[in-house]
């Protein structure tokens, strides 16, 4: 087939200036390379279009919130209320022989009312136009989260004020009340008379619950035995200590449960490393369907106006806690010193 010539092509529009024949790479050895390489060498393609983003979220993770374990929640109130009271009634009296003339033996009521201050927090959360532009980019949903931010600081702190109370109210937390029982000491049973768990095998231990419990009993006069719902609230670092063994394969919790028909065991991070050694405490879950201990709160979330700035939002967020109520303290004891 006879070869087509520039000069035929132009007659049907296809002109190219100044070319005189077809480059064929047959008739050359090598392209000819007439200047150096401009870009940067390069064979490969951003990462961007190699990297998998993958849809799961990890979260950081802080201490469990297990304060709502140990008490009843329930609202009392509103953002309005100022303090919270609620009446304590003790029925008294003595009898006598009966005679027709004799009325020296009464009966009567007393009343106290206590009092607990509504304590009142917030947090503030703010996201600008283009900030929620470039997470938006990542198919991040920038409001919600910090809407979530803010709920999971107004829980903490709940859980906070829960156990700990409120420095310089008249709000107390379950570990700090004043009117609870006297903490006791474990036994000297251990190693060298040691009185720390870390001395002491499954026996010893199990005894020194006991002896928490014979306390508990003693206060409850009564309303306490063994087959009373119970909670162990211990430390994560306490609770390794009820898996410790016999010989015989028996643990502490084994004990435990074999005595305690219905016992519970709360780990609560908050008693880890206390000063003056760790505590252990047991109380009765409730008295005559009456829980041992309430957490009462005015606002558990409250979230504010909207208020639009120029270029961003932001928002409040409120909560409001009483603290926590000991409503039988009787019905709770501690043993200070159970670890260093």
């Amino acid at each position: 087939m006879p070869k087509t010539r520039l000069s035929d092509v132009s007659l049907y529009g296809f002109d190219f200036g100044a070319a005189r024949d077809w480059y064929d790479a047959g008739r050359v050895r090598q392209q000819a390379r007439d200047a150096a390489l401009v870009t940067t060498p390069s064979t490969t393609v951003p990462a961007e279009f190699t990297t998998y983003i993958d849809p799961m979220v990890v979260e950081i993770l802080t201490s469990p919130l297990r304060a709502r374990l140990l008490g009843r929640e329930r609202r009392a109130g509103n953002f309005a209320t100022t303090q919270f009271t609620f009446r304590v009634g003790e029925l008294v009296g003595a009898s006598e022989p009966y005679s027709d003339f004799a009325d020296n033996r009464t009966s009567d009521v007393n009343y106290n009312w206590p009092v607990r201050e509504n304590y009142l927090f917030q947090t503030v959360i703010r996201y600008g136009d283009r900030e929620t532009a470039l997470t938006g980019a990542a198919k991040i949903s920038l409001a919600a989260d910090k809407q979530r931010a803010a709920a999971n600081t107004l829980d903490h702190d709940a859980n906070s004020f829960a156990l700990l109370g409120v420095a310089g109210l008249d709000i107390y937390g379950i570990l700090n009340a004043p009117e609870l029982p006297a903490a006791i000491t474990p036994g000297a049973t251990g190693t060298g008379g040691g009185v720390t768990w870390n001395t002491k095998d499954m026996l010893q231990i199990y005894n020194d619950i006991l002896l928490l419990f014979a306390q508990l009993a003693e206060n409850g006069r009564g309303w306490i035995d063994q087959n009373t719902p119970l909670q162990l609230i211990v430390s994560p670092r306490a609770m390794t200590y009820l898996g410790r063994a016999s010989e015989y394969n028996t643990n502490v919790l084994d004990l435990l449960q074999k005595y305690f028909s219905r016992l519970e065991v709360v780990v609560l991070p908050e008693l880890q490393g206390t000063t003056g050694g760790e505590t252990i405490l047991l109380k009765a879950a409730s008295i005559q369907g009456q829980p041992v201990i309430e957490l009462p709160f005015s606002e558990k979330v409250r979230a504010g106006r909207v208020v639009e700035e120029l270029s961003s939002i932001k928002q409040k967020w409120v909560a409001g806690t009483y603290g926590a109520l000991l409503i039988y303290p009787f019905a709770i004891a501690q043993m200070r010193g159970v670890l260093d």
